[in-house]
């Protein structure tokens, strides 16, 4: 599953590893208990919170849930547009103020990848895991470098980064510039999910410039386009009651950058971060803006809202808000919904959406 509706398929997946290679007496439905239950002596984020870069750009160990995120949207020089997506989730199975580094494979920590490539006629998906402790995976701050096995997001001077990943199918090498500084959503950087409470830490890179290749049926193709990282960290997202996620980070022709998210639920919560041109940036209220679905297709993932209607009077925005054709199912024990939108209407656009807690159809 995803960023936000993650914990479940990370803890059947945990569960694998440790059977086939911890010690007697771990079962699944004992690490399931453990890692589900709220709280559980992990720090839980509040508002009063700050957030502080670089340092935020590591690890949270005392955090259950966090990651790396990127999407971006692509074009090769004939035209041919590409989406790419990737995610560096890491799940504390055990609350802990700093990362150990002394017992190879400990159990304090699970690694998780997804790569993903998208054309309008075709999505390609890929997943690494891995137990920390061993090197196999992790993150440093100064300079900053996220690797699972070779796929790796690196610093490679002040204001640039290079995502390299490579798979069987596809792969993509792609240098990375912000465009913006970063930007904190919620208030001060502390993301409510409920009016009842609960939420993440929460910041982002809204613009980035890229440039670089991907590959696809053995060929190789230059490609320019925009992209944007979050990175986000909690120890309990959704409350009891809550389905999934649907979210969208998009980028508008004018220069602005809006973030959206719709938590689906008995009453629906929903949020908002628009950015300026020049990279100010406000959260918007629920009572600011609409954000509804307007058409559904049935899918493998079931019946998904593949269009939506977003309207924001005070900025006189009004956008409809459209999946590219095709399934963008990332497949696994729990799948979801990551594919590249078109955005029409008062200006245009493009972006990325992501849809969580729908059912997949067997």
């Amino acid at each position: 599953m995803s960023r936000r509706n993650l914990l479940a398929s990370l803890v059947a997946t945990f569960s694998m590893l440790t059977l086939n290679g911890c010690g007697q007496g771990e079962t699944q439905s004992d690490l399931s208990t453990l890692l589900n239950a709220p709280g559980d002596g992990f720090r839980q984020a509040q508002a009063g919170m700050p957030i502080n870069l670089p340092a935020d750009m590591g690890v949270h160990p005392e955090f259950r849930l966090e990651w790396w995120y990127l999407t971006a949207n692509l074009q090769a020089e004939g035209g041919e547009a590409y989406g790419v997506q990737w995610t560096l989730f890491r799940l504390g199975l055990k609350p802990v103020q700093e990362p150990r580094t002394d017992l190879g494979w400990y159990r304090d920590t699970f690694w998780l990848a997804h790569a993903a490539l998208s054309r309008p006629d075709r999505h390609l998906f890929a997943s690494k895991q891995a137990r920390g402790g061993s090197g196999q995976a992790g993150v440093s701050v100064e300079p900053f470098r996220a690797w699972i096995d070779r796929w790796r997001f690196e610093a490679q001077a002040a204001d640039d980064y290079l995502l390299d990943v490579q798979t069987p199918a596809f792969g993509y090498r792609l240098s990375l510039s912000p465009r913006l500084p970063p930007v904190v959503h919620g208030e001060q950087g502390f993301s409510a999910k409920s009016v009842q409470g609960g939420g993440s830490m929460y910041f982002s890179y809204p613009a980035l410039d890229i440039e670089g290749e991907v590959e696809i049926d053995g060929k190789s193709v230059r490609v320019m386009g925009q992209g944007w990282l979050d990175r986000e960290w909690s120890s309990q997202y959704l409350r009891p009651g809550q389905q999934g996620w649907d979210w969208l980070a998009l980028h508008l022709a004018d220069g602005r950058h809006l973030m959206l998210f719709r938590i689906r639920g008995d009453s629906d919560y929903v949020s908002g971060t628009l950015v300026a041109a020049d990279g100010r940036s406000r959260t918007l209220g629920a009572e600011e803006f609409t954000l509804r679905p307007l058409t559904y297709r049935q899918t493998e993932a079931g019946r998904i809202p593949v269009a939506w209607v977003f309207e924001l009077p005070a900025q006189q925005l009004q956008l409809e808000i459209r999946s590219w054709p095709g399934e963008y199912w990332n497949p696994g024990r729990f799948g979801y919904w990551e594919g590249p939108v078109s955005v029409q209407g008062s200006v245009q656009g493009e972006g990325y959406l992501e849809m969580t807690g729908y059912s997949r159809q067997k």
